[in-house]
């Protein structure tokens, strides 16, 4: 996985505001910071030193996946999901951390929507970054797709978005049909525009050393091409998209979306947010369909039929929100969510 320093990524603002309401915690070496399968609170970032991140396999063996340096944010697709981690984080040497508050990070959510939305997009753009990477790591890997249960991964952006943003994107967006057996996007091409997929599924395919692999799925509610919207230096397309059965899509230019996430730093902050608990699944999931994160999934198994008030809520949400989107571009209703 390649090293993503978040001090790199975000403002000199945001990076101050880490630094005094975060706790700056040393750390002994070989301490478990993270344990697989258990719920992580506290978001942390590696000031120092160097961490060791495993995944455990079938075989109850642990695979390791990383080697983490300065800069690294641990502990956040836990904290973004409400659910058990799906690596254990170890430190290897004397490390220090800063350890943050949820609390802390809800009131900064509340009140400054601007360093808000920096803060989910450097998130997303750290999973982007990390999904790369677990790309070409499960291209090794000789293991088939399993089956995941879908009840949690669905409609995960529209759960974070309100009313009036789902009808800004409707704004931004026009409908464009895939037919069947068709090629969206080739690894390395040109991304200009991210794609909502309104209906269908796709084939996320990823080339290396000349081998083309199944590396993960997209499906209704799940969005296409953000890796070039979060990763300036993107060069095409980190992956390739393809449908055998045809989709509907809602296309969005990335010149388009940038201006308004940037102009309604409120928007921003929900945009990013449900970006980043999207791709923190995709990650999640890809580990899960290559049977690592056995631990977690065990765990999950356990709670997958204890599903709390707010999580059906904004299942509920996010449906409805969907649902208009669809009526709207595919039934010609009002323009009004």
């Amino acid at each position: 996985m390649p090293p993503f320093n978040v001090f790199d990524w975000i403002s000199q603002e945001l990076r101050t505001w880490l630094l005094i309401n975060g706790e700056t915690v040393p750390v002994q070496s070989d301490q478990v910071l993270i344990k697989e399968g258990e719920h992580c609170s506290n978001p942390m970032l590696l000031l120092s030193g160097r961490l060791i991140v495993t995944t455990s396999n079938l075989q109850n063996r642990q695979d390791q996946v990383a080697t983490l340096t300065a800069g690294s944010m641990v502990g956040e697709m836990s904290w973004l999901e409400q659910r058990p981690a799906v690596a254990t984080i170890t430190t290897s040497g004397a490390c220090t951390v800063l350890q943050l508050s949820p609390q802390k990070l809800e009131q900064l959510i509340k009140e400054q929507p601007l360093m808000a939305a920096q803060l989910y997009r450097v998130i997303a753009q750290k999973l982007a970054v990390q999904i790369q990477g677990q790309n070409a790591w499960t291209h090794r890997l000789q293991t088939d797709h399993s089956p995941l249960e879908a009840l949690r991964k669905v409609l995960t952006l529209f759960a974070t978005l309100q009313e009036q943003d789902v009808f800004t994107l409707a704004r931004l967006g026009r409908v464009q049909r895939v037919p069947p057996q068709t090629v969206l996007l080739n690894q390395g091409d040109e991304v200009r525009a991210v794609y909502l997929v309104l209906s269908g599924e796709a084939e996320v395919l990823f080339t290396l050393d000349g081998r083309t692999q199944l590396v993960g799925s997209s499906r209704r509610g799940e969005l296409l091409g953000e890796m070039s919207l979060l990763l300036s230096d993107q060069r095409g397309a980190a992956a390739g998209v393809r449908s055998a059965l045809g989709m509907d899509l809602l296309a969005i230019e990335l010149s388009d979306l940038r201006a308004e996430l940037q102009q309604n730093p409120a928007l921003g902050s929900r945009f990013y947010k449900g970006l980043a608990c999207m791709l923190s699944r995709r990650s999640r999931d890809q580990l899960l369909s290559h049977q690592r994160a056995a631990l977690s999934q065990r765990a999950e198994q356990e709670a997958i039929d204890c599903l709390d008030v707010d999580q059906l809520g904004s299942i509920t949400r996010a449906a409805r929100h969907f649902d208009w989107l669809c009526r709207h571009f595919q039934r010609g209703e009002p323009a009004t969510p």
